[in-house]
């Protein structure tokens, strides 16, 4: 404990120990300039949690991440102005022409230093094989897609953010390379902003981790082109159009939640240690894998979007927009066909030969040191346990989905405030009934096999906003408040009662995805004990997906002491009781280092959304040095 506290104590330090401020600028002319904001971070936990996996109490760490963030800018302009002398090249002459870099990395101890559950988790066994692959039927049944590795993705990562050229000439404005993209809101939590997806490595965008940090670029072309000065009540109207081609840019996010016994992971068990479902599956010559489905390079999953925006009346800031996006939870899908239960007794000579961990191993030995039969089980020669077997695989599909939304923007005197607006229609979104997508008897041999789908339904979001600055002496006596707020509504417009559907697999506290039970009609499944072929997925086991979902979200923030001190309240009620309070106050210690603290505080009579993580209250403390 001693070493663990003096690593953390050292990396925090590490970040207050400096000299004044630089000069950031490369050249003279200031046409060169570098910047950096990298923390250092602790997240502790201030409540024990409520369903195992993960376990843990008040005083565990959850996190300790040392995150970077360098920037190069470089405005070309000046070196291209030959262009506008050379014959052939004058009509594309830029006006400006920029270069921007930025990379994106971080290291978390939590697997070296941190509280030691989260070593046990990584090394527990035996455990669902959790993989990705944009090949499920060729790569994935013959476990020969790619493996997750928690250390990879939790523990360290490093990207190219941002990578872009920037041209500007007469109405036109080019970005080429790695972008970010928001058209939607985004206050305080992912609901509208949908076009680039976030990470979820941290459970909640927005609360754990901060929005700009998780939003994940891609590899686009945008062009902005101003279409008209003045038209009538309009004036500004701008054109954007972007496109992100598939051969080379189709990334989603990881479904890290899926890991279990992680500090962010959704609680639940892993089913070959769910003491439920382990005994009705161990015996078999199966293994349970959870595979993220990767879109396929292909120019068919290109996304892309088109916009205008304008100002109307000279007080209406008003925009329609168009686009293809992928969403940022994924849908899970149990897959069918010929039952893997039948197979891999029937023609053993498809099964693979796989660990206790669901890696492929050369050689399974029984306790004599012969070579095991197939189908059959016994240990490696480093004595983990293994066996042949085939997959039984659940995927987790993220497939592109169309957008079609509405905002606007103005002041009203009225209420002395600004007011926001804002409606997307998602068409015919992944959508998730277990029923539909998870009934385990495509899984089991029974006449008329079932083959599982993805349904879909169409998604009504909107958002009215007010946000203003006023003054509360009592609280600040020199500075205004500054208050956002919104309410956020979501309408399932296909929702009836033959189509139950629910939130994306995820199931009740103390209830699990599939259970065996009676099925009617079967003779084998009407007296207990029910055995494998009895399995279901019952709809109450799963939190229920409302018609109608409505949250509130409001944001208060101030200055203190001439801006060295910034309080900031992030307050989110659901109205079918969910809640989220996030108090953060960030002290400016000199112009290049920050101290902040944070508190959150996540509850809900319902898992679902971000009361998933109802359990994971926490302090964060960070400290900032940036070079600007």
């Amino acid at each position: 404990m001693r070493s663990s506290l003096g690593r953390l104590v050292l990396g925090l330090a590490v970040l207050g120990a400096g000299s004044a401020a630089h000069a950031y600028y490369l050249d003279q002319s200031r046409n060169f300039d570098v910047r950096l904001r990298t923390y250092s971070q602790v997240a502790i936990a201030t409540e024990s949690s409520r369903e195992s996996p993960p376990t843990f109490s008040p005083g565990d760490l959850f996190s300790q991440r040392n995150f970077y963030n360098p920037e190069f800018d470089a405005n070309l302009t000046n070196y291209v102005g030959w262009t506008r002398k050379a014959p052939g090249f004058s009509l594309i002459a830029p006006d400006e022409f920029k270069f921007h870099f930025g990379w994106w990395g971080f290291y978390d101890g939590m697997f070296d230093y941190l509280s030691p559950q989260w070593r046990d988790a990584l090394r527990a066994v035996p455990r669902s094989r959790q993989s990705s692959s944009d090949d499920i039927d060729g790569e994935t049944t013959r476990f020969n897609d790619e493996n997750k590795n928690p250390r990879n993705i939790l523990g360290k990562r490093n990207r190219i953010n941002e990578l872009y050229l920037d041209f500007s000439k007469g109405r036109l404005f080019t970005r080429i390379g790695r972008q970010s993209i928001a058209w939607g809101e985004a206050d305080a939590i992912v609901f509208m902003d949908v076009i680039n997806n976030f990470d979820l490595t941290m459970g909640v965008p927005g609360i754990f981790m901060d929005l700009e940090e998780a939003r994940i670029p891609f590899w686009a072309i945008r062009n902005t082109i101003r279409l008209v000065d003045q038209w009538g009540p309009l004036s500004s109207l701008f054109a954007d159009m972007y496109m992100v081609p598939a051969p080379i840019d189709t990334t989603v996010p990881l479904t890290t939640p899926a890991f279990f016994g992680f500090p962010y992971s959704q609680p639940g068990q892993d089913p070959l240690r769910n003491p439920a479902l382990a005994p009705l599956i161990k015996p078999l010559p199966l293994e349970v894998v959870l595979v993220d489905r990767l879109p396929k390079n292909e120019w068919s999953e290109t996304r892309w979007g088109a916009r205008l925006t304008s100002v109307l009346f000279r007080d209406y800031t008003v925009q329609g927009w168009f686009f293809r996006t992928y969403p940022t939870a994924p849908v899970p899908l149990l897959i069918g066909g010929t039952p893997p239960i039948t197979l891999a007794t029937t023609q053993p000579q498809g099964n693979t030969l796989i660990d206790d961990r669901g890696f492929r191993t050369p050689v399974c030995l029984d306790n004599a040191g012969n070579p095991i039969p197939n189908p059959g089980s016994g240990h490696t020669p480093a004595g983990r346990a293994c066996k042949y077997a085939r997959p039984v695989i659940t995927a987790f599909y993220r497939r592109l989905t169309s957008v079609a939304g509405a905002a606007a923007t103005w002041y009203s005197p009225e209420v002395a405030g600004i007011i926001r607006t804002e409606a997307e229609y998602f068409i015919k979104q992944d959508a998730f009934i277990p029923s539909v997508n998870l009934n385990p008897q495509v899984q089991v041999p029974t006449p008329g096999n079932k083959i599982n789908t993805i349904p879909k339904a169409d998604y009504l979001k909107y958002m009215i906003g007010y946000d203003r600055f006023f003054f509360a002496r009592w609280i600040n006596p020199t500075n205004s408040i500054a208050l956002i707020t919104a309410l956020n509504g979501q309408w399932n417009v296909t929702a009836r009662r033959e189509k139950d559907f629910r939130f994306n697999g995820i199931a009740k506290p103390g209830k699990n995805q599939i259970e065996a039970g009676r099925i009617p009609g079967n003779p084998a499944c009407q007296t207990p004990p029910f055995s494998i072929l009895c399995l279901t997925a019952p709809a109450k086991n799963f939190e229920d997906e409302k018609k109608f979902e409505h949250f509130f979200n409001i944001v208060f923030q101030t200055d203190y002491m001439h801006g060295r001190l910034e309080p900031r309240i992030i307050m989110l009620f659901d109205v079918s009781g969910e809640f989220i309070f996030e108090p953060t106050a960030t002290y400016r210690l000199t112009d290049y280092l920050l101290a902040t603290g944070t508190f959150a505080a996540i509850e809900g009579s319902r898992k679902a959304g971000p009361a998933v993580f109802r359990d994971r209250d926490q302090f964060q403390f960070r400290m900032t040095y940036l070079l600007n």
